[in-house]
């Protein structure tokens, strides 16, 4: 009774669900799918991705690193110690975990003390809930380790930001550690009467306080550290070189590195002398009408000029914390701060009472972006003191660079607009107005795009992800559709519909275009076992159609003599392209089916004469355009569906319809005498776009 009362005990046990992604080093994939058919059946949405060769681990773990790496027992051991030490040269926190038969207490041993955190099993239910705990335990610690190292980080920006705001602030700020001044600031040194704060340091607070109140001070900060205190304010009699400063102190308790400190704070505004106050009326002395005269006189000989409008964020909810007066005040002190940070030659206007207006003038649009982008940035991280009040603001700007065509009012209009639009929606930003303007930034970023996507290509970032297409007449053959990702400097994956506008925009398709070929060729070489075959579908650009000879010259010097198969690769390129290149495409489809792959034309069915294409390309796969599903309530598209369906059959061609998100659509095209469908309803792209190997999810 006791074992099965232990047994009940043990299953009972919840493991709180982790999420991630999981990298199995394995010869067999279907050690990978195992682990994942399990940990998702036992409530972990883990994405699993399959490698089996050290060169595709280092990729992933340089561009894509997992959350974990389980090595199998089928790797050798050799090959083993290989996987250990690329992860911890290349992720030293990455957790690792050894798989292997049967482990036993020697086994596991083994496997620490080669620099794996844990040995376990996937042979039978038990390994597998072993398997499970382990995992969560290690995702658990790995994501626990990674927000310290974040918070750390932050922590460390964060001090750093508070020192330099305590050098800078004209508020005297002073840190006492067991009563010995450790920092002080120049407001400090200067009220004490010291040219260098260095001078305070090592100093006992009380030397620095009036010999009547220096028992009152000790009694203070023993109260402060006891929490007997927290911040009120006193009156405090500092004695400096030019006789007795009174101000007003608070003493705030904190910690540094670990020990207990006291902050003592003595506000600008309380060291005998008036606050510096800055309103709308000491700012910006030009107002609507002249912003209006400036924007409309000509333009210096090579210089570019944008208009800006820059809108306090939420002046209403300010004038709600601080009052009416000292919110004025306060954006008076912003607008000082832009006004600091603009050129000699920048002019800057009185629009409202919590807008402000600029003409700037560069020899290149870019600066003034950036210049908006410089005062949205560095005012949000600024905080502005007034009458024992603080506040932080935040911009948002509009940015117009006129053109002659232009009309002035209309800019203004087109400003306003925009600037309060964005600053009631969000706030915080720099917002592009005008046609020109935006049509100029476009440009630049293609080109940045394009720039992104050419170092890509150099510097190897380019990879594949998949898109499954599922049977519906029982082909127990795996079938995926290759797409395209690039990872930039940064590490973020960027999608095809991200980079490929500006790629072909740039002339950079035909290179991508060999690159996904010879990548899919490469891993259907790595696949030797039998059970590992699939198809895969590999798109071919319009550049590539266009230069189709140098491509066939090119692939047949890639396959060194050898014969593709059709049931591996199969080509495929949008019907408006071989529409647009006939000639070109049937010579091109003809030479890839003799060398033996297959063909499909995808974006079929909106072509004017779709039906009559399949006359003069030799294509094994029809791929229907996602238009045919996004409206298939509609009677008319079905019948076209229908026709077209059945124009493929009388070619003896397959058709393969995309897009397809629930179970009834599929029914209707399984009666239809479809042969394949792909969308949301076979997989979800989130869980497959982002595997290393197009082959390695099982349908």
């Amino acid at each position: 009774m006791v074992a099965v009362a232990t047994d009940e005990w043990r299953d009972a046990l919840t493991v709180p669900a982790v999420s991630g992604v999981l990298l199995v080093v394995s010869l067999a994939e279907d050690v990978a799918r195992k682990i994942e058919t399990s940990l998702r059946n036992a409530g972990h949405p883990l994405r699993v991705r399959w490698v089996q060769a050290l060169d595709m681990l280092e990729d992933s773990l340089r561009n894509n690193p997992p959350d974990l790496v389980l090595a199998d027992r089928d790797v050798p051991a050799a090959s083993r110690d290989r996987v250990l030490e690329a992860c911890k040269r290349l992720q030293p926190e990455l957790p690792v975990l050894l798989l292997g038969r049967q482990p036993a207490l020697d086994a596991t041993l083994a496997a620490l003390a080669a620099g794996a955190e844990d040995l376990v099993g996937c042979d039978d239910s038990t390994q597998l809930k072993h398997l499970e705990r382990v995992v969560a335990r290690e995702i658990a610690r790995h994501n626990l380790s990674r927000s310290l190292r974040q918070n750390r980080a932050r922590l460390a920006d964060f001090e750093s930001r508070h020192e330099k705001l305590t050098e800078s602030t004209g508020d005297a700020v002073a840190t006492v550690q067991e009563g010995i001044v450790v920092r002080a600031n120049v407001a400090m040194a200067k009220l004490i009467g010291q040219d260098d704060p260095a001078k305070l340091a090592g100093h006992p607070l009380i030397d620095l306080v009036a010999s009547d109140q220096q028992g009152e001070i000790k009694e203070r900060l023993r109260a402060v550290l006891k929490g007997r205190h927290l911040g009120e304010r006193l009156e405090l009699r500092l004695a400096g070189k030019s006789g007795v400063a009174v101000v007003k102190a608070q003493m705030i308790p904190g910690s540094q590195d670990g020990e207990q400190v006291i902050e003592l704070l003595i506000r600008a505004a309380d060291q005998g002398r008036e606050p510096a106050r800055t309103s709308a009326a000491a700012g910006p002395v030009e107002g609507r009408a002249a912003f209006r005269s400036a924007l409309a006189t000509a333009v210096p000989e090579g210089m570019t000029r944008a208009a800006l409008l820059i809108r306090f964020d939420d002046a209403a909810g300010l004038e709600d914390r601080v009052g009416h007066v000292d919110a004025e005040a306060l954006i008076g002190l912003g607008s000082a701060a832009i006004a600091s940070r603009l050129g000699a030659g920048d002019r800057l206007f009185g629009f409202s009472i919590d807008e402000r207006a600029a003409i700037v003038e560069r020899p290149e649009l870019t600066s003034i972006e950036r210049l908006a982008e410089t005062l949205r940035r560095e005012l949000r991280e600024e905080i502005f003191s007034l009458n024992d009040r603080e506040a932080q603001l935040t911009l948002t700007i509009a940015l117009f660079q006129p053109g002659p065509a232009d009309v002035v009012d209309t800019v203004i209009k087109q400003l306003v607009s925009e600037a309060r639009g964005a600053s009631a929606k969000d706030g915080n930003r720099v917002v592009i107005v005008g046609s020109s303007t935006r049509t100029a930034q476009a440009e630049r970023e293609e080109a940045r795009i394009a720039a992104l996507t050419r170092r890509a290509l150099v510097e190897d970032r380019m990879k594949l992800a998949w898109q499954s297409i599922a049977s519906l007449e029982g082909d127990t053959r795996n079938h995926f559709d290759l797409l395209v990702r690039m990872t930039d400097e940064t590490g973020r994956e960027w999608t095809a519909s991200e980079f490929l506008p500006a790629a072909q925009k740039f002339n950079l398709m035909r290179s991508i275009d060999r690159w996904v070929v010879g990548s899919a060729l490469d891993l259907i070489a790595r696949r030797t076992r039998p059970q590992d075959t699939a198809t895969l579908f590999v798109k071919i650009s319009e550049d590539t159609v266009r230069d189709a000879e140098a491509f066939m010259v090119w692939l047949r010097e890639l396959l060194g003599g050898r014969q593709l198969k059709r049931d591996e690769i199969v080509f495929e390129a949008q019907e408006l392209v071989l529409q647009n290149h006939i000639r070109k495409a049937r010579t091109l489809t003809r030479e890839l089916v003799e060398l033996g792959a297959g063909f499909a034309i995808e974006h079929f069915g909106v072509g004017p004469s779709s039906a009559q294409m399949l006359d003069y390309i030799p294509a094994q796969f029809l791929k229907f355009h996602a238009s045919f599903t996004q409206s298939f309530g509609d009677r008319a598209t079905i019948a076209r569906l229908s026709e077209l369906v059945e124009a493929a059959k009388q070619h003896k061609m397959k058709t393969i319809v995309s897009h397809v998100e629930d179970a009834n659509v599929m029914a209707r095209l399984w009666q239809m005498g479809v042969n394949y469908i792909s969308g949301y309803h076979v997989q979800e792209p989130e869980v497959v776009m982002l595997s290393d190997d197009p082959m390695a999810a099982k349908h």
